[in-house]
């Protein structure tokens, strides 16, 4: 993940990203931040080999404690990817799986950090 414009968080900021699974390709992708309510939610637009949008909703159920919900509904642009996706669905499947371990092991720490 490498930050292209601002600071990632804010309106107009643009962060590009690489995702890797088990399987022998990856896909690269940049998010434009197009709305951050902080402490609400941040809306999201991903270009490249993944076309679409994202959102994360933020609340407190209780006070000290928080909830983050992302809602992600992108598709593959990558034509070989598409075409052998029917085809493929359990393999493919398998993969996705690996790729949000990978995203969870890497926000995990991010998310579990005490604020100083």
């Amino acid at each position: 993940m490498t930050v292209i414009r601002g600071d990632g968080k804010s309106v107009g900021s643009v962060v590009e990203c690489e995702v890797r699974g088990s399987l022998p390709y990856s896909l690269t992708y940049s998010i434009e931040v197009l709305e951050a309510e902080r402490p609400r939610h941040i809306l999201l637009r991903s270009t490249g080999e993944l076309v679409g949008t994202g959102r994360w909703e933020f609340s407190e159920p209780v006070p000290g404690e928080s909830t983050a919900v992302y809602y992600w509904d992108v598709a593959t642009t990558n034509p070989v990817l598409n075409l052998i996706a029917p085809l493929a669905r359990g393999v493919l499947a398998s993969n996705h799986t690996r790729v949000m371990a990978n995203g969870y092991a890497a926000l995990k720490p991010h998310v579990e950090a005490v604020p100083s």
